[in-house]
């Protein structure tokens, strides 16, 4: 806790004192971005079996560094879903998770932006259950993310569209058709 209290008042830090750094695009960039979003999460394979459609939130910080390639940045996504009524047993599913990723853009077009992302993170699932016999069930996870997006400048409008697929690894290994697999689809603003 006292690590995770550390590193949200650093982050902090970075985002209050962020200064301009050198335009990219002809836009003026910041040190840090902050990125606001949400949408529609779709649970794939087996996941698709046990979960219904469900929506996500997220949050990002992400270090803009022209001189580099690729850009750090550091994600904080809340998924939440109901079970699918062919379970037969009422309850809710959801995803917390923080992600470290690497987010590169390919083929700048003006204010508009594609690019890629991916990276590893921890994925908290917890599941409760209502009924005869309510349950609470939790664990955490590695995983796996990776997908794509654009970013554009219209205006005074900063905002990005993005689809990944998150991949919480189980003790089965990698990837493996039973691992929960989450496709999260993403309309936000950034600052």
């Amino acid at each position: 806790m006292r690590r995770t209290v550390c590193a949200v008042a650093v982050l902090a830090a970075l985002v209050s004192t962020s200064v301009p750094a050198s335009a990219q695009l002809g836009l003026a960039q910041r040190f840090v971005t902050v990125g606001v979003g949400g949408g529609m999460s779709v649970p794939v394979n087996d996941a698709g079996a046990g979960f219904n459609n469900g929506f996500h939130m997220q949050g990002f910080a992400r270090l803009n560094t022209p001189s580099l390639p690729v850009m750090p940045r550091f994600d904080l996504n809340f998924s939440k879903f109901n079970l699918n009524d062919a379970l037969a047993v009422p309850g809710t599913s959801q995803i917390l998770s923080g992600l470290a990723n690497l987010q590169m853009t390919v083929l700048p077009l003006g204010p508009v932006r594609p690019y890629i992302i991916a990276g590893v993170g921890a994925y908290n699932v917890k599941t409760k259950t209502e009924g005869i016999s309510p349950t609470s069930l939790s664990r955490t996870e590695l995983g796996i993310n990776g997908g794509a997006g654009v970013a554009f400048h219209l205006g005074k409008l900063n905002g990005f569209v993005e689809g990944r697929i998150d991949n919480v690894l189980t003790e089965r290994g990698a990837i493996d058709e039973a691992d929960i697999q989450v496709v999260p689809v993403t309309f936000g603003l950034t600052f």
